[in-house]
């Protein structure tokens, strides 16, 4: 009887090999070849899920995406409230630095990609929409007030978290550390925090 292959793990392990290789290396660094040796599989296997460098790399920077929505969603599982499930978020986000570094160093190189890729732009950008409204809600859930913006509160928690996330990737910052600057701004902000 003929070995069952599971061609949808087969092609994310690809792609997870891939998105090693982007974090480490940069997008430059990543071809079919490199892929296959990280990967432990033939180059030709690599070309039959993915017969190009452009067909791999969009499909590694889906994959980044689920993979960061995934590492998000598990830091809310037991979040009571909107003001604790902001935090979680963010926190998720600062934390990458620490707990995800190929996902954030991942996440770098194709930043770099998308301003000249359409494809991985518009998925850079549908992603980047998606959390800013959701932060944007749950502000706006938080503090109704009419004199809030919260689209605007949005991007500010988002760049904060993005650049702590780094800080704490290089060193500059510990997770303790950066959590007490993120929980200063929500502070700042009169967002109450439930910790």
């Amino acid at each position: 009887m003929p070995k069952q292959v599971d061609h949808a793990a087969r092609r994310a392990e690809i792609a997870h090999a891939a998105l090693r290789l982007c974090a480490r290396d940069g997008l430059a660094g990543v071809s079919i070849g490199q892929v296959a040796q990280e990967a432990g599989v033939s180059k030709g296997l690599v070309q039959h899920y993915f017969p190009a460098k452009a067909d791999l790399l969009r499909a590694s920077a889906h994959l980044l995406r689920q993979e960061i929505e995934r590492h998000v969603r598990a830091a809310l599982q037991d979040a009571n409230g909107p003001a604790d499930t902001l935090r979680r978020a963010l926190l998720a986000m600062v934390e990458m630095g620490a707990r995800a570094p190929v996902l954030l160093l991942a996440g770098h190189a194709f930043l770099v990609r998308a301003v000249a890729d359409p494809d991985v732009r518009g998925l850079y950008l549908a992603g980047g929409d998606a959390v800013h409204g959701e932060i944007a809600a749950l502000v706006a859930a938080i503090v109704p007030e009419p004199g809030i913006d919260a689209g605007a509160e949005a991007h500010v928690l988002l760049g904060l978290a993005r650049g702590l996330a780094d800080g704490v990737l290089v060193g500059e910052l510990g997770v303790a550390e950066a959590v007490a600057v993120l929980d200063h701004q929500l502070g700042r902000l009169g967002l109450p925090v439930d910790r």
